[in-house]
């Protein structure tokens, strides 16, 4: 292994940078759709203009403000994925702004996903854990 030690692995998400000709927007979806929050006053002075959105105290998401909108294929980048809680909470929110979204039902394994699209045609996949049954039920309570 050159250039690494045995020791060396990856965690979790750290964060992920997106460039955005649309900031309030950009901004808004992540905190209203998340639950992100802006805290302007930690970001450092990179000499360009940004947000860096807190996911439990974390900036998960760096936003780059930028004049011209750049959106299309991003090379190899797919998608981001966030582990997530609160299935029915997320489509919720999500049909509350009218976003469009797809679900994928995986009960074999427990795992309920959504897909969706940020402003700037960014795809975020959720997975949420330990709830096939609970939403199930409550599926069933009507």
């Amino acid at each position: 292994m050159v250039g690494m030690t045995a020791s060396m692995r990856v965690r979790r998400l750290d964060h992920y940078n997106i460039d955005t000709a649309k900031p309030d927007e950009t901004v808004a979806f992540y905190c209203d759709v998340l639950g992100a929050v802006n805290d302007p006053a930690r970001r450092p002075d990179f000499g360009f203009p940004g947000a860096w959105l807190f996911l439990d105290d974390h900036p998960v998401i760096h936003v780059n403000f930028i004049d011209e909108d750049r959106t299309g294929p991003t090379g190899a980048f797919n998608h981001i994925a966030f582990e997530a809680e609160g299935f029915l909470d997320l489509c919720q929110r999500l049909d509350d702004r009218g976003i469009r979204y797809a679900t994928n039902e995986l009960p074999e394994i427990d795992l309920l996903q959504v897909f969706a699209r940020d402003p700037n045609n960014v795809r975020l996949e959720f997975n949420i854990r330990g709830e096939c049954e609970a939403v199930a039920a409550a599926r069933a309570d009507g």
